[in-house]
């Protein structure tokens, strides 16, 4: 401004020009003023906001104004414009999409020494000097704008048509830039493999490793069950024989009769062997399956139903037990080992207190306190009980605030699962309650300007106002001590604009997505969907008769099967396309729900799957999803094509003008051969009322009486006017 002579704007400036939008709206502690010294770095945010106050309103400016307006009565005005900014790495970004001409501009104007009639009088003068306006720039030849409203309303049809288009055409596009990508990721991957994949051979079942090790008191004719090396002796011709406790299938004791039965089923080939099989015996099953004997069951009668009573619940402990030791096997199997949590000394540690902790230990509601530490957080229950959660092993950090839930929640999405109580758990969640999920309702009746439950509904928003900012807080703390470790750890705040209904697992809740999830939070179990790891969308079930349809995403892991999330509105459809297109995520829809254990179970054997040819490299095919879509690429190709030779042609006039001709004298000769039919008649029947239809009716019905014939269809006759 000094440089261009405008030494008198200077003093009207304010002493800050905008402020930096984070987690809050307004950050307080960047102000762009002459007292910040944080430098611009690519990824800030800033709303940037230019204003003048106090400026004096010239007189020559007065006289032109309208009589009746009141800015004959101003003098001084200011003047705001704002803008968001983004810094990039090249240059600032210019979020602001909105209209910028005269007409999208709001203004107003105060007398304040006028009182509410001459206030009235103004808002009147206002008004007619708006219309004014609006009719002038009406009336301009360049055909300006009158306003951003009107003109969305009156071209909303044609805007949603070219939005739908747009979007198919960058669907298209990404799709073949998806598949060319997963290619160059499945070659990257075949390559550290290098091969290796082969699965790993069932181990042989060994007992006793001679009959040596075999127990000593074992009677020639007793069911004798060995609980220390998880074996079953069985008397067969009066020899003991073991068998492993991971080769029986069930146990069956029948009602004793005169004599007690005890039965025995083992895990045979040629007949499925169900999912509580042991691993191991599966591949053993497999393996001899197809040369091998196999006993399939052995039956044992007693005249002393107590010997055969205790084999049985013996042997049905001891499958339990097995069955137990095998599940946390798996669960322990691709657990990784974390590091040891190390704790902050000499420095004031974040923390929450009075949280509760999901999922919890051992069926039992899990309170206590939350720390952040050098390298990892650590939740101390109320009972002793410790869980630590590293920094390196967060993968996505959600701060959830309350709004119109009846909580406010931070959860943990983990890289490697860790271990709480007996489980493996992926996904921690603290949270704590703003308003009891029950409340009890007196039996009086209570009236809406009662002082107590407005008192009541004060305070609650106050104790979320206060939970929120506490969270808030800590989940800015534990940012802060992260990066000062050199961990990398952001918190994500679902978008709820962009919310939706529907059902993951067996109830209906709201689907928020992230900026890297799409989640719920709210229900158990957790719906937590990380976006990296999705391949492709489609939707099911999309039709003009339903109300509803279905997501599916698909992993890229192919022997992962599908998220689902069903009974989402139609009316959310287009939005959540939006919002995956610009996400980069391809979709396709179609109108039926699919067998995708099938179709994953063909993909992941299909080494071509993202080739657009087949083995000879010769015959064409569809590339990856693409045969999912219900309108396909060479659909959308004719159809550009039809509309680029749409043209005007006197010859493609003519053409079609003979094609016309020779169509209506074959439709001419083939008219005298088939039955009557006349299109003017149908068309009549099309605009009768019911009286009509009614009269009509009955005039067959009496017709098809009196001439008998029943099983011949009338003729449509004309109806007269």
């Amino acid at each position: 401004l000094t440089d261009e002579g405008k030494d008198i704007l200077v003093s009207s400036l304010p002493k800050s020009l905008g402020f930096s939008v984070g987690l809050d709206f307004r950050d307080g502690n960047l102000l762009l003023n002459s007292k910040s010294t944080v430098p611009f770095k690519a990824g800030m945010v800033f709303n940037l906001a230019v204003s003048f106050s106090g400026l004096t309103l010239s007189g020559s400016a007065r006289a032109s104004a309208n009589d009746e307006s009141a800015v004959k009565n101003l003098s001084q005005y200011g003047l705001v414009i704002a803008d968001m900014i983004a810094v990039t790495d090249k240059n600032a970004d210019i979020m602001t999409k909105f209209g910028r001409d005269r007409g999208d501009i709001s203004y107003s104007m105060l007398d304040e020494s006028g009182d509410d009639d001459e206030e009235s009088d103004e808002d009147d003068a206002d008004r007619k000097l708006a219309k004014k306006i609006a009719k002038q720039e009406a009336d301009e030849p360049s055909g300006g704008r009158k306003s951003s409203r009107l003109a969305a309303n009156a071209a909303s049809g044609a805007v949603d048509v070219e939005g739908v288009a747009e979007r198919e055409r960058k669907q298209i596009e990404l799709m073949a830039r998806k598949n060319e990508e997963r290619l160059r990721e499945l070659a990257r991957s075949s390559r550290k493999k290098g091969g290796d994949e082969k699965s790993k051979k069932g181990e042989e079942i060994e007992a006793y490793k001679s009959t040596k090790t075999l127990p000593d008191n074992v009677l020639p004719n007793q069911v004798k069950v060995d609980m220390a090396n998880q074996c079953v002796i069985l008397p067969i011709c009066g020899n003991p024989v073991p068998f492993h406790i991971s080769t029986i299938k069930n146990v069956v004791l029948p009602d004793p009769d005169n004599a007690a039965y005890l039965r025995i089923n083992f895990y045979t080939g040629g007949m499925a062997v169900g999912k509580d099989c042991p691993e191991n015996t599966a591949k053993l099953v497999q393996k001899y399956a197809p040369y091998a004997t196999f006993i399939r069951e052995m039956t044992f009668r007693s005249l002393d139903s107590h010997s055969l009573t205790t084999a049985f619940r013996q042997i049905s402990e001891l499958r339990k037990r097995a069955r137990m030791k095998e599940i946390e096997e798996k669960e322990e199997a691709n657990l990784v080992k974390q590091d040891k949590l190390v704790r902050t000394k000499n420095e004031r540690v974040p923390r929450l207190s009075d949280l509760t902790m999901r999922p919890v230990f051992a069926g039992r509601k899990t309170q206590g306190n939350l720390e952040s530490h050098t390298n990892g957080l650590r939740f101390i229950s109320t009972r002793g009980e410790i869980v630590d959660i590293m920094y390196a092993n967060v993968k996505h950090a959600i701060f959830q605030p309350c709004e119109n839930e009846i909580m406010v929640l931070i959860h943990f999405h983990l890289k490697n699962p860790i271990m709480v109580g007996k489980k493996k758990q992926q996904d921690i969640q603290f949270f704590t309650e703003v308003i009891d999920a029950s409340q009890a309702v007196d039996a009086g009746k209570r009236s809406m300007y009662d002082p107590d439950e407005m008192d009541d509904e004060q305070r609650e928003r106050q104790l979320k106002k206060r939970l929120n900012e506490a969270f808030k807080d800590f989940a800015r703390k534990v940012e802060g001590v992260a990066r000062k470790n050199g961990y990398s750890l952001e918190f994500d705040i679902p978008y709820r604009d962009l919310s939706f209904i529907g059902n993951p697992h067996k109830e209906m809740v709201s689907i928020q997505p992230t900026l890297n999830c799409l989640c719920n939070l709210t229900e158990t179990p957790f719906f937590v969907v990380d976006l990296s790891d999705i391949d492709h969308v489609h939707f099911e079930r999309v039709t003009f008769m339903s109300k509803a349809f279905d997501m599916v995403l698909v992993n890229k892991d192919f022997t992962k099967q599908p998220y689902r999330i069903d009974m989402i509105a139609n009316e959310e459809k287009d939005s959540i396309q939006e919002w995956l297109t610009d996400m980069e995520i391809s979709y396709t829809e179609g109108p039926m729900n699919l067998n995708w254990k099938q179709i994953m179970s063909h993909v992941l054997g299909d080494d071509r799957f993202y080739m657009d040819t087949e083995e000879d490299e010769v015959t064409a095919k569809e590339a990856g999803w693409e045969f999912l879509r219900m309108f396909g690429r060479d659909e959308a190709d004719d159809e550009e094509g039809s509309e680029e030779e749409s043209g005007y042609s006197e010859v493609g006039e003519e053409e079609s003008e003979e094609d016309a001709d020779s169509a209506d004298e074959d439709f001419d000769t083939d008219e005298d051969d088939e039955s009557e039919f006349d299109g003017d008649e149908d068309l009549e029947e099309q605009g009768m009322d019911w009286e009509d239809m009614e009269r009509e009716a009955a005039a067959d019905d009496r017709r098809k009486k009196r001439d008998g014939e029943e099983d011949v269809r009338p003729a449509k006759r004309k109806r007269r006017r």
